[in-house]
Parts: structure tokens; sequence; C-alpha cells
């Protein structure tokens, strides 16, 4: 099926494993996976992740320095979902050729999907965004309940790659946020989740995190925004 894949995409893999062909472009790599359901068999589904390759195998445990990208399901709906997307293809049994519904699909959303993060500063942009960004007819996952974790990702690739202005839109976001509670738990403040996934991604990295962790005390001293370029 990947062969099939590919040649839909239009485009040549710089990595066939299992399911998963993965793309690259510069400091991106873009991975496309081709999973069953896990309760019916015979349908699958696919998924594009694009994460910033130089950070990928230290933020393994943590689903990588990526953002996802979906798709409208065969139904139409082009509405983001907080939930993974469900399966929705009839898996093609004994090597028999995709659905075309399925292939119109690989071909319509595939190659879009596979481009939607522009570069590393657009895939910070992206872990910083309030909501699902929508670009077309796809759109990137960013549910609510993983803020915290986002802003810290965002950070930790701004640090990493010298991007002050990434850096700068993320403080500023963290420090108007910091103190709202994170749901569903009241007494747990936006900056203090933010603190302890700042905690786990700088051992797994090594860049230095600290001022973020310390966000965790009760009267945190936020970090220093940035000053712009030229400043």
């Amino acid at each position: 099926m990947t062969d099939e894949f590919a040649e839909l995409l239009g485009m040549v893999p710089v990595s066939v494993e299992g399911g998963d062909l993965t793309f690259a472009r510069g400091e991106l790599h873009s991975t496309l996976s081709i999973w069953k359901d896990r309760f019916d068999r015979s349908v699958f589904g696919w998924t594009v992740h694009t994460y910033d390759s130089a950070l990928r195998d230290r933020m393994e445990s943590f689903g990588g320095m990526s953002i996802r990208i979906d798709h409208p399901a065969p139904s139409g709906g082009g509405n983001p979902t907080n939930i993974p997307p469900a399966a929705c293809y009839p898996w093609p049994a004994g090597g028999t050729p995709l659905a075309p519904q399925a292939a119109a699909a690989v071909t319509g959303y595939g190659p879009v999907s596979l481009h939607f993060v522009r570069d590393r500063h657009d895939l910070g942009l992206l872990l910083l965004a309030d909501d699902h960004v929508h670009r077309g007819r796809v759109w990137s996952f960013a549910p609510t309940n993983t803020e915290p974790a986002r802003i810290a990702k965002a950070i930790l690739l701004a640090r990493h790659s010298g991007d002050q202005d990434l850096e700068r839109a993320a403080v500023v976001k963290l420090r108007d946020r910091g103190e709202e509670p994170v749901a569903p738990w009241p007494d747990y403040l936006f900056r203090q989740a933010v603190a302890d996934w700042a905690k786990q991604y700088s051992k797994a990295t090594g860049i230095d995190l600290s001022d973020l962790a310390r966000l965790k005390r009760k009267r945190p001293e936020y970090p220093a925004v940035p000053e712009p370029h030229g400043s």
C-alpha cells in the first residue's frame, strides 16, 4: 500500500518503515502514517505529523516536536475534533487497489498536509495556536487540553533554533494565560502545567528551561520577553 500512496502523492519518500512514509524538507520532516482501526481491522485511516528533525529523537517519548495535520472524513465533515480521527476507508484485501474514495482523499489531502507547515518558525506558531488552524481543506490539530504542553514545546523549539520572535510570542502568551486554571483542576494553574512539562522536556533534551520550571512556585517570576531584532 505504501507504494500506491507514494504514487498517488507524486512524491518520493526519504524512508518507508511499515506503514510510515517520511518526507524531508530542510529541518522539517513529515510522516504520513497508515494505520488500521484497532476495533475494526477491515478499515484504515492515515494521518500526517510534521516535526523538527533535530529534536525528534530526544522528544520521542512526548510525541516528538511535532504537529498533527488532519483532513475531512469521506462524509465531508471538515470540522476539527479533539479526538483522533476515525478510520473510515475499506482496507484493500488481497492486494487490490485502494477504493476510489480512499485514493481521491490521498491525492486531494496528502500533498497539502505534507506541505502544511512552512518552516520551523511556522511549526512553533502552530504549537502556540489557541485552536486548530485551517489552511485550505486541512488543519493542524491543537486541542485546548494540550496548550500548556504545546507552549513549553514552542519555547523549547525557539531556544533550540535561536528564534527570538517565536520565543517572544510564546512568553507573551504564557504571561497572559499563566494564572488561569487548567480544566478540570481549579487549583492547577496554566503556568504550573507549563512548568511541569518544561521540567520533563529539559531533562529529555538538555536544553535549559529552568526559568519555566520555576513557574511552579507560589510566587513565580515569568521569563523575560526577548527584545525584538534590531532594538
